[in-house]
């Protein structure tokens, strides 16, 4: 084993000027780029490309827990609730001393934390793990696992990575913060309309020229923002938690029918105040508790997710319409539908669905934060699924998730 001390004044003889000239384009790259996704995969595909190697990880520190997460890996989508914990880890070391780590043989290494090997059902051989270092601090590590052919990391891997991990941590930095401050301004913009609703009925109240009547009126304005308000706190909080990696979700058997069932029961009253229909179809062979199959995640928050979108059905159907919930399971995965029969979507609005704050032209007016569907979204890939919309116009729309299903 070999170990690299972090040094900048030290790492710039090691590299080639063909290098030098790679890192400074992909300086221009970096600094450029503020979508945090868009940054990471960047990142990682220069990594590999550097150092001939196989796969690359980013692991940020969560500071609400003190444990790493994986952020990004080039083996395709890596699950948030897979924790690495900074005391019995390589990565967590790395962060920990803020220096650089070459292991050859990582099985051997007693901080390899072999748990995420067993859960990506991956072998881990060779890695060189470099800091995210800035001036507040390390927020992470870059590593670089397996380097092809079985060859040793080199002096000269060590230094391109950390002059790659230097130039990476700062803009992971600014990409945070652009993301933060632009969804700031979206929330204060959305807030804006229900809080001059209930600012306005308020002063209307207090007016003696009022007459009586219209004060149960006004009051119920300032109700139906105030739930407004409190669902669009909710949202926000709920998106900002999936955006930055600190909503940990449970690991469980979910009870797929007893979701469904549950979800028909609160929409309801909803569904009959417009004279909506709700029907219910599930295949005889969903997974369930006691199968040697099972959808494994969290309960709540999928309950959540399937709500979000009969209750968008009940809201945009047609009254006296229909929505049919669906469940079915095929090729190792769980298939459910929501398909109502309102006016349908435009092709030009269903690619925008899934964004935040965006609403189909003409129900800007509608009830709700904007950011249900983006949530929803977050929360079926945070399950290593997908959520995806069809539609005819004029004949209404399906919304599909796909869960995978996996032994138990």
């Amino acid at each position: 084993m070999t170990e690299q001390v972090n040094i900048a004044a030290n790492t710039h003889s090691a590299i080639s000027p063909e290098h030098l000239a790679r890192l400074l384009q992909i300086s221009q790259r970096l600094s450029s780029t503020l979508r945090l996704g868009e940054l990471l995969s960047l990142v990682m595909d220069v990594a590999t490309e550097l150092t001939h190697t196989e796969t690359a990880s980013i692991l940020l520190v969560d500071r609400s827990t003190g444990h790493l997460h994986f952020a990004a890996s080039t083996r395709g989508e890596v699950p948030r609730d897979i924790v690495v914990p900074l005391d019995s880890s390589i990565a967590g070391w790395v962060v920990r001393h803020g220096r650089s780590l070459i292991l050859d043989d990582v099985q051997t290494d007693e901080r390899f934390y072999a748990n995420v090997d067993e859960d990506l059902e991956f072998v881990t051989r060779s890695m060189l793990a470099v800091p995210l270092i800035t001036g507040q601090g390390v927020i992470g590590a870059l590593e670089v696992i397996n380097k092809e052919d079985d060859k040793d990391y080199t002096e000269q891997d060590v230094a391109l990575m950390e002059s790659l991990a230097s130039q990476s941590a700062v803009a992971i930095v600014n990409a945070h913060l652009f993301s933060q401050s632009d969804l700031i301004a979206e929330i204060m913009h959305e807030l804006k309309t229900p809080l001059m609703a209930i600012s306005a009925a308020s002063e209307l109240l207090t007016r003696p020229e009022i007459p009586q009547e219209k004060h149960g009126e006004l009051v119920g304005m300032i109700k139906k923002e105030s739930n407004r308000l409190s669902k669009m706190t909710k949202d926000f909080l709920d998106f900002s938690r999936l955006e930055s990696g600190r909503m940990r979700l449970a690991r469980e058997v979910v009870p797929l029918a007893q979701i469904v069932e549950e979800v028909v029961s609160i929409s309801q009253a909803q569904a009959a105040a417009r004279g909506i229909e709700i029907e219910v179809n599930l295949a005889p062979d969903l997974p369930t508790d006691a199968g040697a199959t099972a959808v494994i995640g969290d309960a709540d928050r999928l309950k959540q997710v399937l709500l979000n979108l009969v209750s968008n059905a009940i809201k945009y159907n047609v009254a006296n319409g229909r929505i049919v919930i669906s469940a079915t399971c095929q090729n190792s995965e769980v298939q459910i539908d929501v398909t109502d029969t309102g006016p349908g979507i435009e092709p030009e609005d269903i690619e925008h669905l899934f964004e935040r704050f965006y609403r189909i032209p003409g129900s800007e007016s509608a009830e709700g934060s904007g950011l249900g569907l983006s949530v929803a979204q977050k929360i079926v890939e945070e399950h290593n699924g997908r959520i995806t919309v069809a539609s005819t116009v004029g004949e209404g729309a399906t919304f599909t998730i796909m869960l995978p299903v996996t032994a138990v």
